[in-house]
């Protein structure tokens, strides 16, 4: 019975593996890459960076096997409990997404990148390379509830912002409101 059991262990531990990473940039690539990627592989990278950032990335080399819907193998960007894009292919088609020239950016300042591919390949394709860094959130371009940040005046700087007022008013307490 513990030989099945470590054999299961080991033969999992081969199909799915989750990375973490937390720095501010860095560069993420299939596995065996730039050479061929197994068959039946799940690679899952948790990309984290300081609160006020969002994490940009772009791919400088995508080739993966095409598929309808990209349901066979696939790179998935997910952040903030949507999916940013599921690609797969070398170049986009009418139902599929290849990253081409284009850069992707999380919701928030996580950004979760999964790689997966199926039991096959019928040629060798040889995964992708991609580079990702945080990338300062300009937090006075957003709304809160369709309204502004700052009642009069949003100071944006790396990591955050501030409000301030016009000559004659005063900041309220939420930091964000300014009262006569």
């Amino acid at each position: 019975m513990m030989r099945l059991f470590v054999l299961l262990a080991v033969l999992y531990s081969g199909v799915s593996s989750s990375i973490v990473l937390q720095k501010m940039y860095g560069r993420i690539t299939s596995p065996n890459f730039p050479n061929v990627y197994p068959n039946h592989k799940e690679r899952i990278w948790n990309i984290t960076v300081p609160k006020g950032y969002s994490v940009r990335i772009y791919f400088t080399h995508f080739n993966l096997e095409l598929s309808y819907l990209c349901e066979y193998d696939y790179v998935k960007l997910s952040s903030g409990g949507r999916t940013l894009a599921t690609l797969c292919g070398k170049d986009s088609t009418d139902t599929e997404e290849a990253p081409g020239n284009k850069t992707y950016n999380s919701i928030d300042n996580n950004l979760m990148v999964v790689f997966r591919s199926d039991y096959s390949n019928e040629k060798p394709f040889t995964g992708f390379e991609a580079f990702y860094a945080a990338e300062d959130i300009n937090e006075c371009q957003e709304l809160s509830d369709g309204e502004p940040l700052c009642n009069h005046h949003c100071h944006n700087y790396v990591g955050g912002y501030y409000c301030s007022c016009r000559i004659g008013y005063t900041l309220h307490g939420n930091k964000r409101t300014c009262i006569a």
